[in-house]
C-alpha cells in the first residue's frame, strides 16, 4: 500500500500511516483512495511545517486552526506541490511565489482529505485527553465546529466537473485514428495497433474506469452468454504489478455487445497466445512481452493519441470514454422512454455505484437541461412562426 515518508528522515510518517492503516484502507481497501487521502495529508503537513505549527500539540489543548489558518489552508489548497524528486510518497513544501494553480477539483479533494485526517486527529486526541465524559463531549462539539468552518472554505468537487464525452465529430476521429489499419493509427505493431483498439472499444462500450479494464481476466468473460464480471481484488497476489489496478465501484456483471465479444476473442487468440509471457496469467491487456498492462502505460496510450490527434483535445484520457459512455446513455434512455427513477437504477448498476449514490445525478442533471433547451427553442420557434405569419 502507498506510504508517506518523511523527505528529512526517509521514514514513514508515523501518524498518516496509523491514519492510513486503521481508516482509510478498512474502508475502502483500494490504493488509490489511499493514495489519494495520504496526498491530502501531505499537503496538511507541508501546511504545518510552512506555518510553524504543532497539529499535535494544537489538538491535545483542543485549539485546532484559528480562522486565519484556516483561510490560508483554503488558500494555498489552490498551489502546486513541489515534487520531492523520488518515486516515494514524501512530504514535500509548497510552492511559494508561482502563478501556477491546480484545478478546483484537486484543491476540493485536497481540502476534503485534509479534514477526513484532522477529524480521525482530534477523536485520537480527545480519548487521550479528556479524563471525563463531559470533557470529551465539550471537545467533540468544539472538533465539529471547527471542522464545519474548514467544510465552509472547501469549494465544491462535484460542481467543479467539466469534463464531458466525446462529440460526433471526435468520436469519428478517434474510431479512425484506433483503426489498425488506419495511416492514422499511432503504433507501430500489429500487437500493439488491436490491443489498444480493444482498450479504447471497451471503454466506450462498457464505461469501465481504467481499473477495472486493466482487472479483466479471461476466464471472467463469458463469451457463450457475453457478459463479463468486474471483480474486486484487493492485495491480489497473483498480480505483479506494483501499483496494482483495482476496482474502485461495486461488483457486477455487464452485457457486452456479439461485435465486442468477437474481437475480444479474435486479439486473445491472434495477438495475446503468440506472447509467451502472457502464458503465465490471464490479464486481458498486456505488454508486448507478457506482462499485465500497468496503469501508467494506459496514461501513456492516451497521451499518445492527444499528441498524433490534438483535435480529441487537451482533456481526452481514459475517464473521458466513461462519461461518452454515459451520454450514450443518456441518449438511449430517451429513446426507450425510461423514468428518471428507472434510469438512475440501471445507470448505478451499470457503473457500479450504490442504489444510494448521487454519481448518476450528475448525467440526469445534463439530460434535464438538455431537455430544457429543447423546450425552450421549441417556444421560441412557435412564437416567432406566430409573429412571421402576422407580419406577412
Amino acid at each position: 500500500m502507498p506510504a508517506l515518508v518523511s523527505a528529512n528522515t526517509g521514514m514513514p510518517v508515523f501518524a498518516a500511516c496509523v491514519y492510513a492503516m486503521t481508516e482509510v484502507r478498512p474502508r475502502s481497501g483500494s490504493p488509490a483512495t489511499i493514495e489519494q487521502a495520504l496526498r491530502g495529508v501531505q499537503f496538511l503537513l507541508a501546511f504545518e511545517d510552512l506555518r510553524g505549527i504543532d497539529l499535535q500539540n494544537r489538538f491535545a489543548n483542543a485549539r485546532f486552526l484559528d480562522l486565519h489558518e484556516l483561510d490560508d489552508l483554503a488558500a494555498l489548497a489552490y498551489l502546486p506541490l513541489r515534487s520531492g524528486g523520488t518515486d516515494r510518497k514524501e512530504e514535500a513544501p509548497l510552492a511559494r511565489a508561482t502563478p501556477a494553480t491546480v484545478a478546483v477539483s484537486t484543491a476540493a479533494i485536497r481540502l476534503q482529505y485534509c479534514r477526513a485526517y484532522l477529524s480521525w486527529l482530534g477523536q485520537a486526541a480527545a480519548s487521550q485527553t479528556c479524563a471525563t465524559l463531559e470533557q470529551r463531549a465539550n471537545y467533540m462539539a468544539m472538533l465539529r465546529e471547527f471542522l464545519a468552518r474548514l467544510t465552509a472554505r472547501a469549494p465544491s468537487a462535484r460542481s467543479s466537473r467539466h469534463r464531458v464525452g466525446l462529440d460526433a465529430q471526435a468520436r469519428a476521429l478517434l474510431l479512425h485514428a484506433i483503426d489498425p489499419a488506419s495511416a492514422e493509427n499511432p503504433w507501430s505493431t500489429a500487437f500493439l495497433r488491436d490491443r489498444n483498439r480493444l482498450l479504447a472499444l471497451w471503454g466506450l462500450g462498457t464505461g469501465l474506469r481504467r481499473g477495472e479494464l486493466l482487472g479483466l481476466r479471461i476466464r471472467s468473460i463469458d463469451f457463450r452468454r457475453n457478459l463479463a464480471d468486474v471483480v474486486r481484488r484487493p492485495d491480489d497476489k497473483t498480480d505483479p504489478r506494483m501499483a496494482q489496478p483495482n476496482t474502485k465501484t461495486r461488483e457486477r456483471s455487464i452485457g457486452i455487445s456479439e461485435e465486442l465479444a468477437y474481437l475480444t476473442h479474435q486479439h486473445i487468440v491472434q495477438h495475446r497466445a503468440r506472447i509467451a509471457g502472457a502464458l503465465r496469467h490471464d490479464f486481458l491487456f498486456v505488454t508486448a512481452t507478457g506482462d499485465p498492462l500497468s496503469l501508467s502505460a494506459v496514461t501513456k496510450i492516451f497521451q499518445g493519441l492527444r499528441r498524433h490527434h490534438p483535435q480529441l483535445g487537451d482533456a481526452f484520457s481514459s475517464h473521458v470514454l466513461r462519461h461518452t459512455w454515459n451520454e450514450d446513455f443518456s441518449e438511449i434512455a430517451d429513446r426507450a422512454g425510461m423514468t428518471p427513477g428507472d434510469e438512475r437504477r440501471a445507470r448505478n448498476h451499470a457503473m457500479g455505484w450504490s442504489e444510494s449514490s448521487r454519481s448518476a445525478e450528475t448525467y440526469l442533471h445534463r439530460r434535464t437541461r438538455r431537455l430544457a433547451v429543447q423546450a425552450s427553442v421549441e417556444i421560441q420557434r412557435k412564437v416567432l412562426g406566430e409573429e412571421v405569419s402576422r407580419d406577412a
